[in-house]
């Protein structure tokens, strides 16, 4: 036989070594600083912890330890603690049915073996003297020693993802962001777990080490809540209130009434109520949970969202709900992190949830009266049955079932009426039954079809005919196509080719007419100088503050007070200036001295919680509240060139040039396009 024959063929295929794929498969377990300090809170909590510690450096960058008072870690388990897939929740797989903790696969400690320097320190419920314990990334025990500790268990990790040299260079440029989402993460645990007291603390160099979030031990969610985000939160908040979804609710889900299971889910939590300026300006305090573990479920945070809107179109609510239901109903081992799930009778869920928040709302909102012969100091039923204070229609907002029902306009009673409502001091809103009619439609999938096929030869048609008129630039210039010329715009045009732009001339006092070698380009005058007007504004004001009589107590949460102290030159430049005592207890350590003022706008806390959340997501970024960002809008409007003006072609070129030193150049700060392709010369001299 050759040699050819013997030797191992190229390509061939073969089995991973076994570190290489403890490496692979450990940086999809453990994806971020919040995926580590979550697994290792969770191993606290299932070990029965009341008091969880974790002790962050550089924000996680350089040590993560949680600390708890929980069981302890038994000898016998030493060996097999962080080795792959060794656990002490389940013993098969049908055991995964009924797993109540929140780990069960024994693959968090295994990976962050891998991932970091992991050393352990435990004192077992059953011993008096505590052990620490050294791994490798392997996850082999290289060494163990006697160590005092009270009972429970200490992990530390040194420099983690230090394995993976691409992760970690950018694990380090991100840490702020990283910090941040880590924070989220465990405030969601720390409303949950009510009975145990947990704390967050970090030190940044040498600096003395600060306390991020707290909680008491409570045994009540909304302590927790308070305990997390102040008492400023808790007084916009509304205990949850389940109800049986409504008929039409379960007609709009393809259920039947019949088929539904009874009691199945049980939800219990708080949302914020409708009112406007209870709410957020984004969604950074939503926190759900199946069965008291933290989740995403997408379909149940999209429709909370879109029942607040029909209340509150412009916030959105603070939420910390959770579903209790029995655990062979729903699938927890769907991704890594255990945040995705899949829960049977979903749609009930929804049409539960629906109900009993338009239910909710509802009560609060004040409806019309359609009584319009009582006084205003008397009550009306509701067609809900509750009873409403009349008011008038002028002070009295339109309820989204009054969108849905009905449109009636007060008249003129009749004698009747007059006498009739002078014996009665209510009346009540009787329901209508609507009759529905069934209608047989013609229908032909081949006719079907062929409608579609001709549609899509039309469309194909019309792409050929518009790539032969306007080569590179296909969209009109029409509303409709604002986003794709955009889009085309930002393809085929660079930043130094505005300077290069050869001005043809001025077109109706309000456009300039530029040509770009073969290509012929309109600008609009006004709108592309209130761009360059509105980003000058953003990049460069300062904004004047007004001192306060009284420096005002803010009740951030910790983390905000950090991201506020870390960007405070930021908030400088935007007016706003803070008497900051690093000394004082977490949430009272920042007070408001100074506040933005320009003639008719004001601004305070919104506008700062705006400015935080922002920061939050990208530290150190020159940014402004929308606010300001409207007045700057206003301003730039104002001062820029207006249309009716007659320009030289010197000033012209001006604004082209201008247009080249911005960020976006594409539309202006109200939506208005700055600039549209015309024609190209070269197809219209083949025509």
């Amino acid at each position: 036989m050759s040699e050819a024959c013997t030797s191992e063929p190229a390509g061939a295929i073969k089995a991973i070594d076994k570190q290489s794929v403890h490496q692979i498969c450990s940086g999809q377990v453990v994806l971020t600083l919040a995926t580590a300090v979550k697994e290792l809170v969770e191993n606290s909590i299932d070990a029965g912890a009341t008091n969880v510690d974790v002790r962050l450096k550089e924000c996680g960058a350089e040590l993560v330890e949680v600390s708890d008072n929980g069981k302890g870690v038994d000898e016998a388990n030493f060996e097999g603690l962080t080795l792959k897939h060794h656990t002490s929740k389940l013993r098969d797989f049908s055991d995964l049915i009924h797993v109540e903790t929140f780990g069960f696969r024994g693959e968090a400690l295994s990976s962050l073996c891998a991932l970091s320097g992991l050393s352990v320190v435990t004192c077992h419920e059953s011993t008096q003297v505590g052990t620490k314990l050294v791994f490798d990334h392997k996850g082999h025990l290289v060494q163990q020693s006697p160590q005092p500790r009270q009972q429970g268990t200490t992990v530390s990790l040194q420099q983690l993802f230090n394995t993976l040299p691409v992760r970690y260079k950018e694990f380090q440029r991100n840490i702020k962001k990283e910090y941040a989402k880590m924070i989220h993460i465990l405030q969601s645990y720390c409303i949950i777990s009510t009975g145990v007291r947990i704390t967050c603390s970090n030190q940044n160099g040498q600096a003395k080490r600060s306390t991020v979030l707290s909680t008491s031990g409570s045994q009540s969610m909304r302590d927790n809540i308070g305990a997390i985000f102040g008492a400023k939160q808790l007084q916009s908040i509304l205990p949850f209130q389940q109800v049986s979804p409504a008929e039409n609710v379960i007609e709009e889900y393809g259920l039947t009434v019949a088929d539904l299971p009874k009691q199945l889910f049980t939800m219990t939590g708080f949302v914020t109520r409708a009112d406007h300026g209870a709410g957020r300006s984004s969604t950074d305090r939503q926190f759900f949970y199946v069965n008291n573990r933290p989740c995403d479920p997408v379909k149940v945070t999209k429709l909370v969202n879109e029942v607040y809107h029909m209340y509150n179109r412009h916030q959105y609510p603070f939420v910390a709900l959770n579903i209790a239901v029995a655990s062979e109903c729903v699938d927890v081992n769907v991704t890594p992190d255990k945040r995705q799930i899949f829960l049977q009778e979903e749609k009930l869920l929804l049409a539960i949830l629906k109900t009993s928040l338009i239910n909710m709302y509802e009560s609060g909102v004040n409806k019309i009266s359609l009584n319009y012969t009582l006084k205003p100091s008397m009550n009306t039923k509701s067609a809900s049955g509750i009873s409403q204070p009349h008011t008038s229609n002028e002070d009295c907002p339109v309820s989204p079932d009054a969108k849905r029902a009905r449109k009636e306009k007060p008249h003129s009673p009749t004698k009747h009426e007059s006498n009739t409502s002078s014996k009665s001091s209510s009346t009540v809103d009787a329901p209508v039954r609507l009759q529905k009619r069934t209608v047989n439609l013609q229908f032909s999938l081949q006719e079907l079809a062929g409608k579609v096929k001709r549609i899509q030869d039309m469309q194909r048609q019309k792409d050929d005919d518009d790539e032969l008129l306007y080569g590179r630039f296909r969209a009109k210039i029409n509303p409709g196509e604002n986003n794709s010329a955009e889009e085309e715009l930002k393809k085929e045009i660079s930043k130094d080719m505005f300077k290069e732009m050869e001005i043809i001339g001025q077109f109706n006092l309000g456009f300039i007419i530029a040509k770009l070698n073969s290509d012929i380009f309109m600008i609009d005058q006004h709108a592309s100088d209130e761009k360059y007007n509105f980003e000058m504004l953003q990049q460069h004001n300062v904004l004047q503050g007004q001192k306060l009589i009284v420096p005002q107590k803010l009740h951030l949460t910790a983390i905000s007070e950090n991201v506020l102290m870390e960007n405070i030159e930021i908030f400088r430049k935007n007016g706003f200036e803070f008497f900051v005592d690093k000394e004082a207890q977490v949430m009272e350590r920042v007070k408001l001295v100074s506040l933005p003022t320009s003639k008719n706008w004001t601004f305070g806390p919104p506008d700062i919680e705006e400015l935080i959340f922002m920061l939050s997501d990208s530290p150190g970024v020159m940014c402004r509240p929308s606010r300001v960002r409207q007045m700057f809008a206003s301003r730039a409007c104002r001062k820029s060139v207006m249309i009716g003006t007659a320009l030289s072609v010197s000033e012209m070129k001006k604004l082209l040039v201008h247009m080249g030193e911005i960020e976006q150049p594409w539309n202006c700060p109200h939506g208005r396009p700055t600039m549209r392709h015309l024609a190209n010369l070269d197809k219209i001299s083949q025509d």
